[in-house]
């Protein structure tokens, strides 16, 4: 869904060509904010016409460069994408993530004692991330989106920093 959205997104704002939507979100500031396999825009776009969310508005060639196809989005597609907003703010994100399945199956790990050291990394990364996110929050389409990542991070890093604490760890190695 979330490649979809983007894609909506980006041409509510103005029509694009798939190219150029590629290295809009190949921006590493929009990277971070919205990772979404970059293989999939062209496939993406053929379902959106196909289904009548957007239209092809122009073929341009510049030179010898490859045709390229100018997509915008369409009335429908404006309400195809407010219904996609409305349901990303009712909606909660998926609890299933590789880290979920890493705390299920640490008994299958080689050393379950490498599990401190292990929290520890993670905790590292986490306070990585709140470091990164006060350079990245000036390239978040919202501030919201900035404000909440941190929040999100913090709470990772206290819950991250507990469980260190049971297993007998500590944060400084």
């Amino acid at each position: 869904m979330l490649t979809r959205l983007v894609v909506l997104w980006l041409l509510s704002e103005q029509s694009l060509h798939g190219y150029r939507i590629k290295k809009i979100l190949d921006e590493p500031s929009l990277r971070f904010w919205f990772p979404i396999e970059l293989a999939s825009i062209y496939s993406i776009l053929r379902s959106l016409v196909k289904a009548g969310y957007v239209e092809t508005v122009a073929v341009e060639r510049q030179g010898q460069r490859p045709e390229r196809t100018r997509y915008a989005i369409t009335r429908e597609g404006r309400r195809h994408l407010a219904e996609l907003l409305e349901r990303a703010w009712r909606g909660l994100p998926s609890p299933a993530d590789p880290f979920a399945l890493a705390l299920a199956a640490r008994s299958d790990l080689d050393d379950e004692r490498r599990v401190p050291e292990l929290l520890r990394e993670r905790i590292a990364a986490l306070r990585e991330r709140l470091l990164a996110l006060d350079e990245l929050e000036r390239s978040a389409p919202a501030p919201e989106m900035a404000e909440r990542q941190r929040a999100l991070t913090r709470a990772e890093l206290e819950w991250a920093q507990d469980l260190l604490e049971r297993e007998g760890g500590t944060t400084d190695g």
